[in-house]
């Protein structure tokens, strides 16, 4: 009996090194416990006839050609029972493994080729707690494509430099544990989806396309970090969440918002904010100016906005860009036309002073009008300084003019009845 236990024993230690040293006899790095097993840049296609240890953890299998594609390889995979790090950064997967019943905890799918992050149905009930998708072409993110990590515990999504731009408003709401979300290095310009999170403390939208601080700020919930870093904000006023924050109490929250293009003539009321509110901001010291060209590269805490001088900048040399001189060109041309169109026009319209009005159409001296002399005119023709002259009044000629009967001629210009040549 003893006889048999012994072969049994002798059995198991020549089997176990021959299975769990597969890899880990010159092909794989593997530390003494055989814990860790790092497989990376073998140049391999498939899994066939690779052997891990049982009892690794911290699996890596970086930089292959790997795309698990096979039942036969995600069964490997799936079948350690104690893994609970895998890393298959660097394969051309193209879309995300349908690891099924495993017990990973922490899966990276860095560089793989992925166009979209949506979930196969086989991590309806994952023990995923941490996801990294950095460096894909996702693009857009969906509203169902965390919808089958509902019943997950995951706390810590990574979605960097992926090419996002549009991420849908509801698309984490699947995600009820989350915790902390890094969306670095895409191209959002807003977010809408940050209102939809319960327990979310920590969000990171470093190096992406946002002018202002989103509204979505406004009532942050238990959210407590922002990372605005290395985007193009430009102005900051009274409208901003900051002045919220302040408003409501909430001295908690931290924002980081360094390497911005700040116009500080614009932002006169956050230069104000941070005399007395720095404790929002913990990155401060390091906001400078980009514009106006008078006080580019000034710290905003140094500076004074009651002694700025913002009334008359001249734009600096990069405001005057090709699309504006055009713009001012033609805006001026078009200025001066419309002034002479505007002279012509009046010029046209002015009534003729010519000393006798148009009518009929004719602009010829009346054909049959009397001449009259000067002893037929109803007053003095010598201005005399007499008496007679000097009593004749202009009363009195009026009245005589008034007086007279009157003719009409064929154009209609009156002259006085009984007058002879």
């Amino acid at each position: 009996m003893n006889l048999i236990i012994s072969i049994i024993i002798i059995t198991i230690l020549i089997i176990e090194p021959s299975v769990t040293g597969d890899v880990c006899s010159g092909i794989c790095k593997c530390s003494k416990d055989l814990i860790t097993v790092n497989c990376d840049s073998k140049h391999w296609t498939d899994l066939n006839d690779k052997e891990f240890p049982s009892n690794v953890v911290t699996l890596t299998l970086i930089n292959n050609q790997l795309k698990f594609d096979t039942i036969n390889d995600r069964s490997k995979i799936e079948n350690l029972p104690r893994l609970t790090d895998l890393s298959l950064n660097a394969n051309p997967l193209g879309t995300i493994p349908p690891f099924n019943d495993s017990k990973i905890r922490s899966l990276s799918l860095q560089d793989t080729s992925l166009t979209s992050a949506k979930f196969p149905s086989s991590y309806m009930s994952s023990f995923l707690q941490t996801i990294s998708l950095n460096n894909n072409k996702i693009r857009t993110i969906n509203v169902d494509d965390f919808i089958n990590l509902k019943n997950s515990q995951l706390k810590k999504l990574h979605i960097d430099s992926a090419s996002l731009s549009i991420i849908d408003q509801n698309a984490f709401t699947p995600l009820i544990q989350l915790q902390e979300l890094s969306l670095k290095n895409n191209q959002l310009k807003s977010c809408e989806f940050l209102t939809t999170f319960r327990l979310l403390s920590s969000i990171q939208l470093d190096g992406n396309q946002f002018t202002s601080l989103p509204q979505e700020l406004s009532t942050p919930k238990v959210i407590k970090t922002f990372s605005f870093k290395y985007n193009s904000i430009s102005t900051i006023d009274e409208l901003s969440p900051l002045n919220t924050w302040h408003k409501m109490n909430h001295t908690d929250i931290r924002i980081y918002l360094s390497n911005n293009s700040f116009d500080c003539c614009q932002s006169l009321w956050f230069i104000r904010f941070l005399k007395t509110s720095a404790y929002f901001v913990p990155d401060a010291s390091l906001l400078t100016c980009a514009t106006p060209s008078n006080y580019a590269g000034k710290q905003l805490i140094k500076l004074n906005p009651d002694e700025m001088n913002c009334g008359s900048i001249i734009p600096d040399k990069s405001w005057w860009t090709t699309t504006r001189i055009i713009g001012i060109s033609v805006g001026g041309i078009v200025t001066v036309l419309i002034l002479i169109t505007s002279i012509i026009i009046i010029i046209r319209r002015r009534p003729s002073r010519s000393g006798y009005t148009e009518i009929g159409g004719q602009n010829d001296a009346l054909p049959n009008a009397p001449i009259l002399t000067s002893s037929d005119l109803p007053f003095p023709a010598d201005y005399e300084d007499d008496d007679s002259v000097s009593t004749y009044s202009t009363a009195t000629r009026n009245t005589t003019r008034s007086q007279a009967p009157t003719v009409s001629t064929t154009v209609g210009v009156s002259a006085v009845d009984n007058c002879h040549v």
